[in-house]
């Protein structure tokens, strides 16, 4: 954790799915370099955890319980936080999920679910910020889209597109809100070892799998998604808007091919 930065002083951020893995990373962080921040999640017990623990290091963070598929709950949070700091500088939209299933077989509950999820609540809590953001003139917004958003996996259709369609939003904010000085990018993470991820791992899809996917041999840890993702709420990327930043350790740095030098790269 980095010692002696501050970014984010004098500045507000909100972080859904702010209790655990890469969100939870994301809201220690801010608040390490000096930001008050809402830590949303769905599981406020753990999130006040979360928050109670910073608070004893004098950190700024406060909890927030909130389903986010709950258009009402989402809202209401939202509204609170920004009531509670008066405006809102950043907002990081982590909070999502996935779930298999092939195109031809997937139900229509689940494509319903997934893009509820992901996709409509990220819309709602840009939109619900979004005047705050405006009366200041000023705002970051970071969604959460996934390498997944960029290629297609067999029996992953429902998350992968939903993925997609996050950048593509985070793309059209970036247009519609940057006259506002309102910027918006997404960040692409690979494999993180996350405990949802690897609590979710089946069959020969395995930790060392991905490890040796990855080209520095590894799966990443939340608090390297965390530095991506501050890296874009910051001002150190001012000038950075309508991107979608992939922090995947070189996975989608090949075509995946078989080739006559693989056995030179070991495991």
């Amino acid at each position: 954790m980095p010692s002696g930065i501050h970014r984010f002083a004098g500045r507000t951020a909100i972080v859904s799915g702010g209790a655990g893995g890469m969100g939870a990373a994301c809201v220690e962080r801010l608040a390490v370099e000096g930001a008050r921040v809402f830590a949303l999640d769905i599981d406020g017990a753990k999130a006040e955890s979360l928050a109670a623990r910073l608070r004893t290091e004098g950190l700024a963070v406060e909890a927030l319980q909130a389903d986010v598929m709950d258009e009402a709950e989402l809202t209401e949070a939202l509204i609170t936080a920004q009531r509670r700091a008066q405006a809102v500088d950043i907002l990081i939209n982590v909070a999502g999920g996935s779930a298999p299933g092939l195109i031809a077989e997937l139900d229509t509950k689940t494509w319903d679910r997934l893009y509820s999820l992901n996709v409509r609540s990220t819309v709602i809590a840009c939109r619900t910020v979004l005047p705050s953001m405006r009366r200041q003139h000023k705002g970051a917004i970071v969604n959460m889209a996934s390498i997944s958003g960029l290629r297609g996996d067999p029996g992953w259709a429902a998350y992968n597109s939903a993925k997609a369609a996050i950048i593509n939003l985070t793309q059209c904010l970036a247009w519609e809100e940057g006259r506002h000085g309102i910027r918006a990018n997404a960040v692409c993470p690979g494999p993180i070892a996350s405990p949802r991820m690897l609590g979710g791992l089946v069959g020969q899809t395995t930790a060392s799998a991905y490890d040796r996917a990855c080209a520095i041999g590894r799966m990443g840890r939340p608090a390297e998604a965390a530095a991506a993702i501050l890296f874009l709420a910051s001002d150190d990327a001012s000038f950075v808007t309508g991107a979608s930043l992939v922090v995947d350790g070189g996975l989608t740095a090949r075509t995946g091919q078989p080739t006559d030098f693989d056995q030179t790269l070991g495991d």
